[in-house]
């Protein structure tokens, strides 16, 4: 009777730690979905930021066009601006940029916006900021930007910002 009982007692103690492992593993689960949501969410809202505000006024969105294919077409004041609107907008690719390498973020979210970034970077306007910022990114960052070309990116013809 008493070998019974502590065979019954392992079988329940199994069951329950059993469900116990399972429940974790569902909890783990939804967990890691919740955060990878909520990466996604920062990442979109941060380079949707940047765009609107760069487009928030007339002055900025014709200083950015202006700067993008021709820096020199700034005054001093102007590249000032517009350095520091490349280095925002720069901050927020280095941002994703480490939650993709993280995998925190999945390969068609960054697929898109690697696209936007390298369009970007292979700007002239961009290029000449970077040569004097570049440092103040993180060294991987870095060394992916400027290993890539224009033929690393989805065409896109008459792109114009």
């Amino acid at each position: 009777m008493l070998e019974e009982i502590q065979i019954i007692s392992n079988v329940v103690g199994t069951i329950a730690v059993s469900l116990t492992v399972v429940y974790l593993a569902i909890q783990v689960r939804a967990s890691t979905r919740a955060t990878y949501s909520q990466t996604y969410q920062a990442a979109v809202a941060a380079l949707g930021d940047m765009a609107a505000i760069v487009g928030e006024s007339k002055e900025k969105s014709k200083l950015y066009a202006k700067g993008m294919p021709d820096p020199d077409q700034l005054d001093e004041d102007e590249y000032l601006q517009f350095a520091y609107l490349g280095i925002s907008l720069f901050r927020k690719y280095e941002n994703a940029f480490f939650q993709y390498r993280s995998g925190m973020i999945d390969d068609e979210f960054w697929d898109g916006h690697r696209d936007n970034l390298l369009w970007f970077f292979h700007r002239p306007g961009t290029q000449r900021w970077w040569r004097e910022r570049r440092l103040g990114f993180s060294k991987s960052f870095r060394e992916y930007l400027e290993s890539t070309s224009h033929a690393d990116m989805a065409r896109q013809d008459d792109r114009y910002v």
